[in-house]
């Protein structure tokens, strides 16, 4: 004896299940980004400007908690991707986010990119 075929009803039902469960572990998946990222400092690098063979200007965008200090890690490279420069930034608090902000780094050699590595709360540990 063989079994019967599915039904047109019992079809769609597995495929309301199946749509349903995808959208749950899709919403879940969403919800774990969020969370990992809420309250933490991002930053956008904008731009750069190499000023002499000793001088580069970067640009970037905070996006953070207004009322708090933020500290970044600037550096900048040369043609061979060595490190000719590289400081810590400090950042006050702001009226709003995000905010641009401009850093000049000095360095050892002609760089050919500046950029913001890293930022981090001022009252926290990097």
């Amino acid at each position: 004896m063989t079994p019967a075929p599915p039904t047109q009803d019992s079809r769609r039902f597995w495929w309301v299940v199946g749509s349903l469960g995808v959208a749950a572990m899709t919403a879940v998946a969403v919800w774990f980004g969020l969370a990992a990222t809420a309250g933490r400092v991002h930053w956008v690098n904008t731009g750069y400007v190499v000023e002499s063979d000793t001088s580069v200007q970067v640009r970037f965008d905070l996006r953070r908690e207004p009322d708090r200090a933020v500290t970044c890690a600037i550096e900048a490279l040369d043609e061979r991707h060595a490190t000719v420069g590289s400081t810590e930034v400090s950042v006050g608090p702001a009226i709003s986010s995000p905010s641009r902000h401009l850093a000049d780094l000095r360095t050892v050699a002609r760089a050919t990119t500046g950029y913001v590595d890293r930022c981090w709360y001022a009252d926290e540990a990097p």
